[in-house]
């Protein structure tokens, strides 16, 4: 496990993204300086927990590593402020994963590391 996981571990558990002090605009990841204006007052700032589908696909030969889930959801979901995530849909009836559907941030299992079997957490959603 790296250290540079343990230094930000507090992410993975929480959707933390960032806001310009400037002119507000919202970032989801973090940004070091403002996409809308060019400020670099930026502050952290956690996103909402919930918003819905943009799009999403049903992912049957996943990327190595997820082999075991296989198959599942990928979605863009737009968070109620607006701001955009990837993640994956869990949890969740397929006839309820659907463009439009209402969705939650939940913390899951993300992966194991190989060398040590440290177990990594972080966000994924399911729907409401």
């Amino acid at each position: 496990m790296t250290i540079q996981y343990w230094r930000q571990r507090d992410r993975y558990y929480r959707l933390v993204g960032s806001a310009c002090s400037e002119c507000g605009a919202e970032f989801f990841p973090p940004v070091y300086r403002c996409k809308k204006c060019g400020s670099e007052k930026i502050t952290d700032k956690e996103m909402p927990q919930t918003g819905k589908v943009l799009t999403y696909t049903r992912l049957h030969e996943p990327l190595p590593g997820f082999e075991a889930q296989a198959p599942f959801y990928l979605a863009v979901i737009t968070l109620d402020n607006g701001t955009r995530v990837l993640s994956q849909i869990v949890d969740s009836p397929d006839e309820s994963v659907k463009t439009g559907a209402r969705v939650r941030a939940i913390v899951r299992r993300a992966r194991v590391d190989g060398e040590s079997g440290q177990i990594v957490y972080g966000y994924k959603f399911c729907t409401v």
